[in-house]
Order: C-alpha cells, then sequence, then structure tokens
C-alpha cells in the first residue's frame, strides 16, 4: 500500500511539474507576443507620424524650388535649405527612404496621375514624390506615364456639313 501511495505521489509530482513547464512556456510565449505587439504599434504610431509630416516636407521642397539662384546665396534661403536637409535626415533615421521614379512604371511603387505621349510605361515626370518606410510603401510615388500615341489611336470625328435647303 505505501508503494502504491508512493506511486501516486510520484505521478502527481510528475503531472504538476508538467503542468508547470506548459504555464512557464505559455508565459514566455505571452511575453514575446507582447513585446512584439508593442514593438508593432511602436512601428505603426511611428509611421503614422511620418505619414503626416511628409506634406510639410512636401511643401518645404516646393519653396525652395521656387527661389531664383539670386535668393538661393541669401541666409534665409541657405537657412531653409539646411532645415529641409536636416528633416530628411531625421525621417532617413527613422527608416525613411525615398521610392525611385525614373524609368519603367511599377504599379507597386508608383501611382499613374496622367499618361502622356512618351515611351510606354516609362515614367515621364514626378507629381509627388514616394517614400519607402523599413521596406514598406509608406506613400506611392505619383507619376506621369508615357504611352505611345499609336497604341491609343484618337478618334477621329468628322464634321457632318448641316443640309441646306433648297440644294440638289
Amino acid at each position: 500500500m505505501a508503494k502504491k501511495k508512493t506511486n501516486e505521489l510520484e505521478q502527481k509530482a510528475a503531472d504538476l511539474e508538467a503542468q508547470l513547464k506548459r504555464a512557464l512556456a505559455d508565459y514566455q510565449n505571452l511575453e514575446k507576443r507582447i513585446s512584439e505587439g508593442r514593438s508593432e504599434l511602436t512601428s505603426f504610431v511611428g509611421g503614422e507620424l511620418i505619414k503626416r509630416m511628409l506634406p510639410v516636407l512636401d511643401h518645404l521642397e516646393q519653396a525652395l524650388a521656387g527661389i531664383s539662384e539670386d535668393e538661393r546665396q541669401s541666409g534665409w534661403a541657405r537657412g531653409v535649405e539646411l532645415a529641409v536637409k536636416e528633416f530628411e535626415g531625421v525621417l532617413q533615421s527613422e527608416g525613411l527612404d525615398e521610392i525611385p521614379a525614373d524609368g519603367v512604371f511599377d504599379p507597386a511603387l508608383h501611382e499613374a496621375v496622367d499618361t502622356r505621349d512618351g515611351e510606354n510605361n516609362m515614367i515621364l515626370e514626378v507629381v509627388r514624390k514616394g517614400y519607402n518606410l523599413n521596406g514598406k510603401v509608406l506613400r506611392p510615388a505619383q507619376v506621369v506615364v508615357g504611352r505611345k500615341s499609336e497604341d491609343h489611336p484618337e478618334r477621329v470625328v468628322r464634321a457632318v456639313e448641316p443640309e441646306v435647303e433648297g440644294s440638289i
């Protein structure tokens, strides 16, 4: 009887040890999921903040593009240029990089906003820069894409002359 009791106690101890190991593994998995969730949340919030800052960068770059060469020599223009470069540096340190918008149109990276006569599927103009954040497209580049006119001929509309009364 003592042997039976000992076996039962050993079995119970083994069951409790197995439960403890499972509980410990579950806890470690939970810690990993929480850590990954925090990381994803931080990344998402950072991405949303950067996305909201991109129009500011666009406006600053447009302002610089409108400055004449004479004005570029002034102190305020150089200050704005330095501020834009520093702003771009901060965004790059957070994982932001510009999407290349030269060459062939890629619908995964570019958004076609217009087409013009030109070489098929070649980017002719960048309307708005696009950006990747840590390898994911944050904002696609808006571009004008070339299209050969013979591929899509314009309709030829012939004017129909109105009939004049009394003509034969």
